[in-house]
């Protein structure tokens, strides 16, 4: 089976919302509502889990029951203290329901609206034929390595840099072994879900990204994603 894991646990401190980002709204639409509409289009999948911080978790069922017809596909779950903590939760629902060998997991980062169909069905297929897939869309800034954040040590060739994306994809028994194999400190290093995987030193496969496909965590973000959203 194919399933899809929408991290949207975040409460929108950062922002100085008064609502969590997710539902904050784009030309009078919540973002999350936009986000889940890309994975509702893709009718490969079998089943898609939200995950939610608790006290949001009844709002977002009822704004997905108005707004969308999800129906049964769509199920909001409770969300962990932090973005892993979500993603894994929801690999152990399913495994626990579904069983952990043979389904594909495609997670995706809720306040990322701009995601598209094709990507996410090109996620699926590159799943199936390589186990663990990334977005990604070529680095087109310089990027200088400080690791005391006051000089610069080194400055890598750009051609060789990437930008990560979400959605990222794997085969649902080889993320939870790796991830079960990794110790405390090794858990802590993560920084989004794919460094499970190349933490264990398996490769990641690229698809390509789209430079639209943005994260909203700014309000500078949000106001960029209002004018994507008006020209599409």
């Amino acid at each position: 089976m194919i399933f899809a894991c929408i991290a949207a646990g975040g409460t929108g401190s950062r922002m100085g919302l008064d609502i969590p980002k997710q539902f904050a709204k784009i030309n009078g639409k919540p973002i999350i509502i936009y986000t889940l509409e890309k994975f509702l289009a893709v009718g490969e999948i079998d089943k898609i889990y939200i995950g939610c911080h608790k006290d949001w978790a009844q709002y977002l069922r009822d704004m997905i029951k108005e707004q969308t017809d999800a129906f049964d596909k769509a199920e909001v779950i409770d969300g962990g203290k932090d973005r892993n903590e979500t993603i894994f939760g929801c690999a152990e629902i399913i495994a626990k329901q579904y069983g952990r060998s043979g389904h594909i997991f495609i997670t995706h980062d809720g306040v990322r609206p701009f995601v598209t169909p094709k990507i996410i069905k090109e996620n699926i297929d590159a799943c199936k034929q390589f186990g663990s897939v990334g977005t990604y869309v070529a680095a087109t800034d310089t990027i200088a390595i400080s690791p005391d954040g006051v000089s610069v040590q080194s400055v890598p060739e750009r051609k060789t840099l990437f930008n990560a994306q979400t959605p990222q994809t794997f085969m649902l028994d080889r993320l939870m072994d790796a991830y079960e194999s990794l110790d405390d400190d090794k858990r802590a290093a993560i920084t989004d879900t794919c460094s499970v995987m190349t933490l264990t030193g398996e490769k990641i496969h690229i698809v390509n990204g789209d430079y639209r496909n943005i994260k909203i965590t700014t309000i500078s973000d949000l106001t960029a994603a209002k004018a994507l959203a008006y020209r599409k």
